[in-house]
């Protein structure tokens, strides 16, 4: 079962308001409640698993794949953020809402490079106030040992 401040984020109680955002969860959620919540609210929802990832090339390879971005996309920085802003391969009838990401154990990523994660956390953010500008919804939740600073913490 959701927690009561996941619950409040995806607005269990209204038919179609999520909050977007960019979200540090205390403790690792269900992935399966997740993308529940979000397919609910007709976001796509994708989820990064962190717990091998501790480089760049690392991250931006897994994102790719968990994403589903173009054969042909870049693996820098900006061509994530450009995929992030761009999502058109994604969009059908079932998701038109917008989009959920779960990047859970960043551990292993900020123990490493802790530099890179704050990197994803700010393209994270631009992506959210891109979607937000477009009307359309971008929750990001990130879960794991240590968060950066500055995220919003939810239970």
């Amino acid at each position: 079962m959701p927690s009561p401040e996941l619950k409040t984020l995806f607005a269990l109680d209204s038919p179609n308001k999520v909050t977007s955002g960019i979200f540090w969860l205390k403790a690792h959620a269900k992935v399966s409640e997740l993308s529940k919540l979000a397919h609910d609210k007709k976001l796509a929802f994708f989820h990064l698993e962190g717990q091998k990832i501790e480089k760049k090339e690392q991250f931006l390879n897994h994102a790719a794949v968990a994403m589903q971005f173009p054969a042909d996309a870049g693996k820098n920085w900006d061509a994530f953020y450009d995929c992030l802003t761009d999502l058109e391969w994604i969009e059908d009838d079932k998701n038109d809402a917008g989009y959920a990401i779960y990047f859970d154990h960043t551990d292993a990523f900020a123990d490493h490079h802790e530099s890179q994660l704050e990197t994803v956390v700010e393209l994270f953010q631009d992506a959210v106030d891109y979607w937000k500008s477009e009307g359309k919804t971008m929750v990001v939740l990130l879960s794991g040992n240590h968060s950066p600073s500055g995220m919003k913490k939810i239970q």
